[in-house]
């Protein structure tokens, strides 16, 4: 356990991702505080989080000149380089001399393990130095740090203000201390930042969005009965001059006799009366409200910026001062928004630009591609393991690496996620390998990594293997019961008797510190058990899919217990208790909330979605992005072989002559020709599509249920055996899909269902909380955290 202070100036926009970084830290058992001169500062506070408050015995004056610190920034009309000027002469430094005293005394009071400073409160960096005390920044408004390459002599002025502050507080060195040279968190992806060459002491968080919920009245009856496209009109809290009331009034003009619903944040009094397509509040719950919106229209403040394309939102960006230039610049620069200029755009001007972003759907498509690098950044979660490893002496920054071995089996969509986990895993220098009882292509194996396929001991099992994977077509034919037969003794017990031998073929080469087993696999787990090899189970699936078998079928559950009983036995394992998955630790790729449980045992962890590996599938993208109807997704995955023909016969006769685009995932040459509305490809680069779905129709596979919700889709699923039932009724308690199970699937129906999906917004609604909550989850870095901490844990046990 360690503590960690945060000191943070009187912004919201600063401190706002702090809380959720140090709510996150304290989830891990760290102290968090906070040092500020906000007093209001402790009712947003995380459970746990303390305030240090900067106070002093000041005069009347001193005590105003603390107070207006907000009105100061607020109320000055300042624009470009000049707002830079203003800025540090008027506010930041004075805010820092007149802050660092306070920060001294609560700093030697607390004696942190980590001062994280704001990167424009670098009175929190002097007083680190000046006690000695290992310091950390945060940027919140990356434009401080891209500055030193688009405006170099602007850069060269702010750190001679910044220097002279040091030595005037007693910190006798030549170059600023604004940013940390061991670690600075520049809190947005490197894709949005742009091209800059940094040292690594710069690290890329993505935006770190808090999941605060602000209490405030907003009719959302009324919001959600609206079917026209939906903006929000925002220019934030720290600009309140007379030029607003100008501002509002140009939105006013542009939007009154428009087909829109208009979202204004904005003192309702500014005017006697508003339009009626207008909602207006002086503050709204924008992270519940972004979900459901077609586009912002912002000044460019980097938070509501950062939100908006977190949620794939277009922008029109209208920046004043500050950072919001340069804020402006990316949005346009990645091709995710427009933008104007705020002294001399006039009404017409942005009811073009809106309506040039919400018809035009490479504007959607770029903020998607934008919203993709802030999730692979990491948010939240990387910033804090960031901060907990630059904790870490540099001694143990040097230990050795671990050696993980998936074992897997011959189901893409199981092996998938390990991929892209063990992908992180050798981006951080551990060794992975792969195991399996069926050849893989090479291609799908991450740099660094390889697959071992024990040919020679597979020899006498040839035709075994190749009739199972053939009786998987059967599924959809069984019963209940029949379906438990077909997995668990026909189809895992068998693979994981013949993984035996080449799982000591390999290890006696090559000794793994961890065996990370799929969770049907079993003969991973099992041989870890017997040779006295941590283990973790990997689970791509709802964990409960097999139900409480041991209360609603007691008999089918003692069959189960026999089965993998008489297994263990066979493979030499004689002790009591089942071990076909890990009793330490469990990954499962998805949400505790979208999974629905309510009590999680301590050894299973739920990690979301893990981002899928690169597919370089080729595509007809020029006929999607030519395609201005409503895109729809179908797939049957990579089994269900015998069905296929005649489930596409469906889907055909359903939307060949509907103005849909239907993108099909499977053999073209199962049908002599395809409607011209639709594009067929065997495999397809699934992830890359998905941003650019309306809706997607598929039989339950969990990998494209994952893509699905982590794009916010609504799905029609048909669930046709295995796993697919159990999961259609998460969806449907979700509220984010509809269910019609494939024996009852006509073509009417699929029809009325997917327009339904499309038109009626309750269902996109309910995916984008079901989104949320797969995103929070932690994906990658959360999985790589846990596997390398039971790593580290496991070689503690042995010493």
């Amino acid at each position: 356990m360690a503590k960690f202070v945060f000191v943070v100036p009187p912004l919201t926009g600063h401190v706002n991702p702090t809380l959720s970084i140090g709510a996150t830290l304290l989830e891990r058992g760290h102290k968090v505080a906070w040092i500020s001169l906000d007093k209001n500062l402790s009712t947003k506070l995380p459970v746990g989080g303390e305030l240090l408050l900067i106070e002093y015995d000041q005069t009347d004056e001193e005590k105003r000149e603390s107070e207006n610190y907000l009105d100061i920034i607020s109320k000055k009309v300042v624009y470009g380089i000049d707002s830079i000027k203003f800025l540090y002469e008027e506010v930041l430094i004075p805010l820092n001399r007149h802050c660092y005293n306070g920060i001294v005394k609560l700093l030697e009071l607390y004696q942190p393990d980590m001062v994280i400073g704001d990167h424009q409160l670098f009175a929190a960096a002097v007083a680190a130095k000046k006690l000695g005390l290992p310091y950390s920044t945060t940027v919140t408004a990356p434009a401080a740090i891209k500055i030193m390459d688009e405006l170099p002599k602007v850069h060269e002025w702010e750190e001679k203000q910044i220097i002279a502050l040091q030595k005037e507080l007693g910190v006798d060195d030549n170059k600023a201390l604004d940013c940390s040279d061991l670690l600075t968190l520049v809190l947005t992806s490197k894709y949005f930042f742009g091209e800059m060459d940094l040292p690594s002491n710069f690290q890329f968080t993505g935006p770190v969005l808090t999941e605060r919920r602000i209490s405030c009245e907003f009719d959302w009856e009324t919001f959600n009965k609206s079917y026209k496209k939906k903006i929000l009109v925002s220019i934030g809290t720290t600009f309140d001059h007379d030029h607003k009331k100008a501002f509002f009034q140009k939105v006013i003009d542009a939007f009154k006799d428009e087909g829109l619903t208009v979202v204004v944040v904005s003192d309702p009094q500014l005017f006697e009366e508003w339009p009626e397509n207008f909602m207006v509040y002086q503050q709204v719950p924008q992270l519940d409200l972004l979900p459901h919106l077609d586009g912002v229209v912002s000044h460019g403040g980097h938070n509501t910026v950062s939100e908006a394309l977190s949620n794939g939102l277009p922008l029109v960006v209208i920046p004043i001062a500050y950072d919001q230039s340069h804020v402006a610049g990316r949005v346009v620069r990645t091709g995710a928004g427009e933008r104007l200029n705020f002294n001399r755009f006039k009404a017409n001007h942005l009811n073009e630009a809106v309506k040039t972003i919400l018809t035009n759907p490479s504007y959607r498509e770029a903020a998607e591609a934008v919203r993709g690098s802030f999730l692979e950044a990491g948010g939240t979660k990387t910033a804090a393991y960031l901060l907990e490893l630059a904790l870490i002496p540099t001694i143990e920054m040097k230990k050795p690496k671990s050696k993980f071995l998936f074992v897997i089996p011959p189901f893409f969509g199981h092996i998938s996620p390990t991929l892209s986990v063990g992908a992180s895993l050798i981006a951080r220098g551990h060794e992975v390998k792969w195991f399996g009882i069926t050849p893989l292509d090479n291609k799908h194996i991450p740099e660094g990594g390889s697959y071992f396929y024990p040919e020679e001991d597979l020899i006498p099992y040839q035709d075994k293997i190749a009739r199972i994977l053939k009786r998987q077509d059967d599924g959809p034919v069984c019963s209940g019961p029949e379906v438990m037969k077909l997995a668990l003794e026909e189809t895992y017990v068998p693979f994981a008797k013949m993984m035996m031998p080449g799982l000591e073929t390999l290890t006696k080469e090559w000794q793994p510190d961890v065996i990370v087993n799929d969770c049907i696999t079993f003969g991973g787990a099992l041989f870890a058990r017997k040779n006295n090899i941590p283990c973790v189970t990997t689970t791509p699936v709802p964990p409960d899919v097999m139900g409480d078998t041991a209360n609603s079928a007691p008999k089918i559950f003692e069959w189960q217990q026999n089965l993998i009983k008489n297994l263990q036995k066979e493979v030499g394992i004689e002790e009591d208790g089942i071990f076909i998955h890990s009793h330490e630790l469990n990954l499962v790729f998805t949400s505790q909330k979208f999974a629905d449980f309510e009590t999680v045992p301590s050894h299973m962890e739920f990690v979301g979605p893990v981002k899928g590996r690169p597919n370089p599938a080729p595509f007809n993208w020029d006929k999607l992005n030519a395609s201005t109807t409503p895109k729809i997704f179908v797939s049957l995955g990579t089994l269900l072989v015998d069905i296929r023909k005649a489930f596409f016969e469906k889907v055909i006769a359903a939307f060949a002559d509907q103005p849909v685009t239907v993108i099909a995932a499977t053999p073209p040459e199962i049908f002599e020709e395809w409607p011209s509305n639709f594009i067929v490809s065997s495999f397809v680069p699934q992830s890359a599509l998905m941003p650019h779905m309306d809706a997607v129709i598929c039989h339950g596979g969990f990998n494209t249920v994952n893509d699905t919700f982590t794009n916010g889709l609504p799905m029609l699923i048909t669930p046709i055996a295995y796993d697919h039932f159990h999961i259609a009724k998460l969806i449907e308690k979700a509220g984010c899909g509809i269910s019609i199970r494939y024996k009852r699937l006509r073509v009417e129906a699929l029809r009325q269902t997917v327009f339904e999906l499309l038109e009626n917004p309750i269902y996109r609604n309910a995916a984008k909380e079901v989104q949320t909550s797969l995103l929070n989850a932690g994906g990658n870095d959360r999985a790589v955290e846990l596997l390398e901490n039971f790593v580290q844990k496991e070689s503690l046990v042995e010493i």
